[in-house]
């Protein structure tokens, strides 16, 4: 049976928290340094800033919580204990480099496999999205759930630039509206907030892209899974996942049936 536990107090020093790294990110982008982690892995200053004051902050008023970042090498420590931090320090990079608007931080806490804390910001917008388990999605502490359109053909679906191609050789998305967008957590978590209808990636993912807004998009009534209708797990050995889809449930169903029913006839 899940332990139930009560984190008010951590939920808003993390809020203060997050709002302070938004800071971090707006004030170096007038000092940006890029590296690459690998050939289509960038990793900025503000990324590894953000992290190292995240994690400092996060072990302070948590010391027995594990930890697990994109931008931190893996220490085992989710295994360790009950409960372990997911952050994403900057999840959209790339739009973060090109000066776009939708790059977000994303921070989960987990419990054994669970989100069960979700907080998304985005420091241009000033959206701050929370969610805890069982209690509901916020946006500005406003609540929040997914739309009700069941209907693919009226979807607006949000995809990276690198997957359009992709999104359009697919023939029942050809007349479909199409929105190119950075940051899989940022539109996961305008799916939530009903204002797009599905986000969609074919790429693979890890636990920090997705551990905030699966629980977000999940609290306001819609759900997350792999393109192929599989649920999508968490603190795995390889911290993988394949693909994903995020709607309303009627929506993901409709478009995982046609996603398989285009691969078959392939």
């Amino acid at each position: 049976m899940e332990k139930k536990i009560n984190y008010s107090e951590i939920e808003n020093k993390c809020k203060s928290a997050l709002i302070e790294a938004g800071k971090i990110s707006i004030r170096l982008k007038k000092n940006l340094k890029v590296n690459y982690k690998s050939r289509n892995q960038p990793v900025t200053n503000a990324d590894l800033e953000i992290n190292t004051f995240l994690k400092n902050f996060l072990k302070k008023i948590s010391p027995n919580y594990g930890w697990l970042s994109e931008e931190s090498l893996d220490d085992k420590s989710r295994y360790e204990c009950e409960n372990f931090w997911c952050l994403d320090p900057i999840d959209g990079t790339r739009s973060y480099i090109y000066g776009k608007l939708e790059y977000t931080i994303s921070l989960a806490l987990i419990n054994g496999q669970v989100p069960i804390l979700g907080f998304i910001y985005n420091p241009n917008t000033e959206e701050f999205f929370f969610s805890k388990k069982n209690s509901g999605s916020f946006c500005n502490e406003k609540k929040i759930n997914v739309n009700k359109k069941r209907k693919l053909n009226e979807c607006l679906i949000a995809v990276s630039s690198s997957e359009k191609k992709k999104l359009e050789s697919l023939n029942f998305f050809s007349d479909k509206k199409i929105l190119k967008m950075g940051s899989i957590a940022y539109k996961i978590a305008l799916v939530a907030k009903g204002k797009i209808d599905i986000a969609l990636s074919f790429t693979k993912k890890n636990d920090w892209d997705l551990a905030a807004s699966d629980l977000l998009i999940n609290e306001a009534g819609g759900e997350i899974k792999s393109i192929t209708g599989e649920k999508i797990n968490y603190n795995t050995s390889n911290l993988k996942i394949n693909s994903v889809v995020a709607g309303n449930l009627e929506i993901t169903s409709e478009l995982i049936n046609n996603l398989k029913k285009s691969n078959e006839s392939k």
